[in-house]
């Protein structure tokens, strides 16, 4: 089915504008990311644009004091890659951490530059692919990891990404793989939906990759023909950093919950809410 998106975009600012305590501040290629995830469905569309505000709000500890130039933000900003690279009708994500000794690994420090740089994509990276195909390096995954996170948020953050993102994944690929991988996935797999769960793959060295994603897509340091992600991280955090003002915005793309509370009634609970979280 072929979306128009000027006519959609059009309709769903209507949308926002009725209901007041969403923000006006979506821009056009947001929208259309969200109308593009959800195949065209208006309907699909606002829930997830719903999910997506609510979901910032509800979760102060990733979205408010983002200050990219504050010294603990750029550690975390240093230590991890966060790519994207266009693969024929695809879109491929990854994420890479590069700490490995973890000694400058501080989760919700991590968690909030990843957080910063899918703002990053969400506003400035125009494609609009079939589909989304995941990498992620474990190669620094080891099982000391488990006691610097808190996992009850981790696995709430994995299902606010994957209902509230404006992402179609369809595949996912978890690389250098620890011979413990399956002790850790068991600590996210429960709350991750079957089909997700269907689609990760895990390889013990980066060449298992090759046999889903063609090399050409991938970057020189996986062995591939696309430009180096480390360069790209430069200057993503670069662009970031010169957009400061924009992370300093502890409202950017927030929904009012006062305002929320009255127009959905006394229930302003939703799948997916940090609300009820307990943070460590």
């Amino acid at each position: 089915m072929q979306i128009d998106y000027e006519r959609d975009i059009s309709l769903i600012r209507e949308w926002l504008a009725k209901e007041d305590y969403l923000p006006q501040d979506l821009g056009d290629m947001l929208l259309k990311k969200f109308i593009h995830s959800c195949y065209g469905s208006l309907e699909k569309t606002k829930q997830c644009i719903d999910k997506f505000c609510v979901g910032r709000t509800n979760t102060p500890e990733l979205y408010t004091s983002r200050d990219p130039t504050a010294s603990k933000l750029k550690t975390a900003f240093s230590i991890t890659s966060v790519t994207t690279y266009e693969a024929g009708e695809d879109e491929i994500l990854i994420h890479e951490l590069d700490d490995p000794n973890l000694e400058n690994f501080e989760f919700y420090d991590l968690v909030k530059t990843f957080a910063m740089q899918a703002d990053y994509w969400l506003n400035n990276i125009p494609l609009f692919p079939r589909g989304h195909i995941v990498l992620i390096d474990a190669k620094h995954f080891y099982l000391k990891i488990v006691s610097r996170v808190n996992i009850f948020f981790f696995k709430q953050f994995l299902v606010y990404l994957l209902e509230a993102m404006p992402v179609r994944i369809k595949q996912i690929h978890v690389y250098n793989s620890p011979a413990y991988y399956d002790k850790l996935f068991s600590l996210v797999k429960p709350v991750l939906p079957q089909e997700i769960c269907d689609m990760i793959k895990f390889h013990l060295e980066i060449e298992g990759l090759y046999a889903h994603v063609d090399k050409k897509y991938l970057p020189v340091e996986l062995g591939g023909e696309a430009p180096s992600m480390k360069d790209q991280q430069k200057k993503w955090v670069k662009i970031i950093t010169e957009s400061r003002d924009m992370y300093l915005n502890d409202n950017l793309w927030k929904a009012d919950m006062k305002k929320r509370a009255k127009s959905k009634g006394a229930d302003t609970a939703m799948n997916g809410s940090f609300r009820s979280l307990s943070i460590d």
